[in-house]
């Protein structure tokens, strides 16, 4: 572990979350005092009354539950206690999270940043200095913007735009997403499409920049007069109301201050002053309230939602965030150094993978070919490219999961854990401790990852010392969070970022540098998103560092040049992993976000760009405790001086039908007992979690109470008791949560195998933007190509082969009907043979369908096949080098189909006395020669794929022979005739592939070649041992691996001859 923690560099800041009132108020008012429970009860219920007058209080409730404030007096009704008790119950949650949870909610819990430095300095200034960030809900925001854009003289005064998310689909445009104002509902279809018409290519072609709606409409009508400019604008209205043009009235979510960006907008517009004047008045109230301290803005608060309601009314019509604004806090070096240990230990542990990303990988294989670039809206849309991966919920994917992903290392690590977790608990103690000793046993004999690590992440961390001198020499606990951390560095900054001051983000920049360098030539793109849930973009505002955005429903920050279109992108696959690029800039395009918007939830096109963000990389996870998770009582997990998982217990309900509390209360104190329960714990909830006193009442019956209505409860170890808060205020210690980014070393310092694979070959990039005609990518029956599949031959494919294949095609030719003909064996999962053949011209057809039909109902007689399906041949262009390469390719593949079936005649019917692997290396090294690689660069080429230890001891047995036939040495008489035979069955192909080739070097020199040649001449390979050995890929990797080491004792024995 120690020589590698330099793998992730904690930056120099980190973020605090602490909530706005101290323990000291929660111990307060939760005393204990075990032999009286009554009286504990009837003493906080005061004290919560008291509290309930508090102004902090009462504002940070306004501002968060108003509905909860009205009803505070219900604390007071002793003659209606159950009005009492709904009350008591939300002011107690409430105030347990504004005392013990850190994570940011209105004015309960704020955030600042700190720094590193020698010595620690927990001391932070009192709630006077804290500062509040007050700005309309996007919920309310979105509906003045609705209300103005259905206004059409106003709209007339607005420039617009064409939305970049518009794709074609034959005759229809389409958009796979539309905002509708923040207003979608749940299963709601989100797609609009529209008939593709010359006034919508007009009307398209005019707004691809912003123009005024006004001025559209008239440069439209200009275009059309013959039409009434009624008519012309109806037209244009629906192009809007349905999103396929947008207004600039939009805000970008990569600005904390939409508000302002919608005032800057209508300033000019006409006919609203008084909408206008209300806005204004809205936001110098909004200013003048976040001037004043907290508990003073109860009613200035009220009075701002009352005027912002009547307007448009909404839950909650204003956000409010917390600035701490102290900027003194610091930690020592060595909590740095705990936290890369830490995010180490996390990336070589983890197991996380998106198996649905790589079933999806291997469906656009199948479909696309591993070549092919595809516009990303067509590829998401399952009319007509693969729709949706699987999980995708919006819409729903039709795609299912081919299996559960179970991988070997989890499976080892929840068999460890649960071993040491069982002697834990019998052994009476309270603590596994992963150890150097057990990490390198979870990791004996596991195969180490080939992807590089996420480019960044950030972790969370509680922190637990009892002062700040023990903290500086070591004596201290960091846990890990619940939720513990994000795949981004910075994005649980990004909602805060305009608190944090204008000198932190320069600092913040350093995030952005530091990714690029480990992304390099890559553009790097925040995405600018409009949720279709008006309250959820609020948590998507933040301020974008990156030179380039991707807009989707909304507009941009950047300048046209560094606009990226979703319907610019195209996806593609290399070294095993998708790629995006965007065909304008011609790079690959790395989507990003800078918030911590759950992306799962989110339209398709928004969670496919957010997933392609971490392609190729290892994901890290927490630790996952396995079935260990279900039982009443899992230990603590601890690393160093890092809790990785609290200690965790499981209540159930006994009864489910019994809804007697004092019985459920007395279950909870028989379980606390059995099960050793301290007193401090958290009660879980998803993410959510209250600190509860076991001691306490009013906590035990806030247990009973989710006990009786979920069945179960989750309760988690609180370390450090109330003493080891780490924050000081005047008035009392303070939690908080630590957040921290790191951003990879690794990157910086080289490639991975597979991007090294592909760097030394020193070829360069392939060509993307050589135009490809539909009808030559997609040949339906009946045109100049005729493709057919034949199932049931299984183990009869040989035969088939080596009798049947050649004499239809010679037939075929001779009587003039068809160019050539080709053959692959493939599996769907049934076994076929995938028959293709090239018409003489595109009236061939006719004539060729009968002769086919005799000889595939002669195959079925003699029971070599059990069906055919005819189905439309789309060549992979891209893969064999473009759309004139391909037809030369299409040549030497039935040339290649030739000396197959003349191949496999030998072996199956005994015409040789050489194993077949031995003529299957033969064949691929005479292939390659015929692409003009000399034996130096036909060893160097299989050597840098293909492992050079395996089949060592099997290639030494026939060594002698390999270079015999490889022309090193004479062959013996004996096998002098069937070696000829061998290279002069390989001979027939050699014309088709000179043409090839040099057809490839052409279109290299001038830039047009569609792959790499190296890639190509593998695929060549790779469908040459396809038609000789089958589809078993293990055969294949075995017969490239013996023809390495041919090559290496050739190119040895050349030497020492020299």
């Amino acid at each position: 572990m120690t020589q590698l923690i330099k793998q992730f560099r904690a930056l120099d800041f980190f973020l605090i979350r602490a909530p706005i009132l101290t323990f000291d108020l929660y111990a307060q008012c939760f005393p204990t005092r075990e032999e009286d429970y009554e009286w504990l009860r009837q003493f906080s219920l005061q004290q919560l009354i008291q509290l309930s007058n508090n102004p902090i209080i009462r504002e940070a409730i306004e501002a968060s539950s108003p509905s909860l404030l009205e009803a505070l007096p219900s604390l007071n009704n002793f003659q209606y206690s159950r009005k009492q008790r709904q009350v008591l119950k939300g002011f107690v949650r409430y105030l347990l999270r504004m005392t013990t949870r850190p994570t940011p909610f209105g004015l309960f819990s704020g955030v600042t940043y700190g720094q590193f430095a020698s010595r620690a300095q927990l001391n932070m200034k009192n709630i006077p200095f804290y500062r509040k960030r007050t700005r309309p809900d996007m919920e309310w925001l979105l509906k003045i913007i609705e209300q103005i854009e259905k206004r059409h003289e106003l709209v007339q005064q607005l420039r617009v735009q064409r939305n970049s998310l518009i794709y074609r689909h034959g005759k229809r445009a389409k958009i796979p997403y539309t905002s509708k104002y923040g207003s979608l509902e749940v299963g709601e279809n989100d797609s609009v499409s529209v008939r593709v018409s010359e006034v919508f290519e007009a009307v398209m072609e005019a707004c691809k920049s912003p123009i005024l709606y006004s001025q559209l409409v008239s440069k439209i009508h200009q275009q059309f007069s013959k039409a009434d400019l009624e008519t012309i604008h109806f037209y244009i209205w629906q192009l809007f109301e349905q999103e396929f043009i947008i207004s600039e009235l939009r805000p970008p979510t990569t600005t904390t201050e939409p508000f302002n960006h919608v005032l800057e907008i209508i300033n000019s517009l006409k006919g609203i002053d008084e909408l206008k004047e209300t806005l204004y008045e809205i936001r110098n109230d909004l200013q003048a309230y976040d001037e004043s301290l907290i508990g003073q803005g109860e009613e200035k608060l009220r009075q701002i939602r009352l005027k912002m309601n009547a307007l448009a009314k909404v839950k909650m019509a204003v956000q409010i965030d917390l600035s701490l604004e102290d900027r003194s806090i610091a930690l020592p070096e060595h909590i740095r150094l705990e936290v890369e240990q830490l995010a180490h230990l996390l990336g070589i542990l983890s197991t996380s993978k998106n198996q649905h990303l790589e079933e999806y990988r291997a469906e656009f294989i199948v479909k696309y070919g591993a070549h092919r670039e595809i516009p990303l809206l067509e590829l998401l849309d399952e009319e007509i490219g693969l729709g949706a991966p699987a999980t995708y919920r919006n819409p729903q994917s039709h795609i299912r999961r081919h299996k559960q992903f179970s991988p070997h290392m989890n499976t080892k690590i929840e068999q460890l854990l649960f071993q040491w977790f069982i002697t834990c608990i019998h052994q009476g103690e309270e603590e596994v401790v992963l150890t150097e000793e057990r990490i390198i046993q979870i990791l004996e004999n596991y195969p180490e990852n080939q992807h590089p690590p996420s480019p960044s992440m950030e972790l969370y961390f509680h922190l637990h010392a009892e002062n700040q001198e023990a903290l500086d020499s070591g004596s201290y606990t960091l846990v890990l969070g619940p939720n513990p951390g994000s795949n981004g560095a910075g994005k649980t900054f990004g909602r805060f970022i305009d608190l944090l001051g204008v000198t932190f983000k320069d600092k913040f920049k350093e995030i952005h540098q530091k990714e690029q360098n480990i992304w390099r030539d890559k553009i790097i793109a925040e995405i600018s998103y409009l949720p279709g849930k008006g309250r959820t973009t609020n948590v998507a505002l933040t301020e974008s560092f990156r030179e380039y955005e991707i807009g989707i429903g909304t507009n941009y920050t950047v300048p046209e040049d560094r606009q990226i279109h979703v319907s610019d992108l195209v996806v593609g696959v290399r070294n095993e992993k998708f790629y995006l690029r965007s065909r304008k800039h011609n790079r690959e395009v790395i989507p990003v976000a800078g918030h911590m918007l759950n992306y799962q939830t989110a339209p398709n096109i928004y969670r496919f760009l957010i997933e392609m963000s971490r392609e190729g990389c290892r994901q890290w996870s927490s630790i996952e405790c396995g079935v260990m998770e279900h039982s009443p009582l899992t230990p603590r997990l601890r690393y160093k001086n890092v809790v990785l998982s609290p200690a965790s217990w499981r209540i159930k309900r006994i009864d489910r039908e019994n809804k007697d509390v004092e019985l459920i209360v007395a279950q909870v104190r028989q379980f606390r007992l059995q099960w050793r329960v301290p007193r401090y714990v958290y009660m879980i909830q998803r993410d959510n979690r209250i600190l509860l006193d076991m001691d306490h009442p009013l906590h035990v019956e806030e247990i009973c109470k989710d006990l009786l209505l979920n069945g179960y409860v989750t309760l988690l170890e609180h370390i450090g008791g109330l003493n080891g808060v780490p924050i000081n205020r005047s008035d009392g210690g303070v939690t908080a949560e630590f957040v921290f980014p790191l951003v990879r070393t690794m990157g910086e310092m080289g490639l991975t195998q597979s991007e090294t694979a592909a760097a030394i070959s020193n070829e360069t990039e392939p060509a993307r933007s050589v135009y490809i005609d539909e009808g030559m990518r997609v040949q339906i029956p009946g045109g100049m190509w005729f493709y057919a599949k034949l199932y049931g031959l299984d183990s009869r494919q040989d035969e088939f082969i080596g009798l049947h294949w050649g004499s239809f095609v010679q037939k075929c030719i001779e009587t003039n009907v068809i160019e050539h003909g080709y053959f692959i064996r493939y599996s769907d999962p049934d076994k076929h043979v995938r028959v293709r053949f090239k018409m003489k011209n595109s009236d061939s057809t006719v004539m060729f369908v009968p002769f086919f039909h005799e000889w595939t109902s002669s195959l079925l007689r003699d029971g070599f096949i059990a069906k055919v399906v005819i189905d439309t041949y789309e060549p992979e262009i891209e893969r064999y080098g473009g759309p004139d390469a391909i037809l030369l390719a299409e040549q030497m593949f039935a040339s290649d189909s030739d000396v197959t079936a003349d191949l496999v005649r030998l072996f199956r019917f005994n015409q040789t006395s050489l194993p077949q692997e031995i003529v299957a290396v033969c064949s691929i090294i005479q292939y390659l020669r015929q692409f003009e690689y000399n034996n130096q660069e036909i060893y160097e080429l299989l050597n840098k794929r293909f492992d050079s230890k395996e089949y060592l001891d099997e290639f030494r047995k026939n060594r002698k022979l390999f270079l015999q036939l490889l022309g090193a040495e004479p062959l013996e008489e004996k096998l002098f005739t069937e070696g000829k035979q061998i290279f002069q069955i390989s001979h027939q192909r050699e014309a088709s592939v000179k043409r090839y080739q040099q057809a490839i070097l052409n279109y290299e020199q001038k830039g047009m070649l569609m792959n790499t040649r190296e890639d190509i001449v593998f695929s060549v390979i790779h469908m040459h041992i396809n038609r000789l050995l089958g589809i078993e890929r293990n055969k294949e990797q075995k017969v490239m691996i013996l023809a390495r080491h041919a090559m290496h004792s050739l190119v040895q024995y050349s030497r020492m001859r020299k």
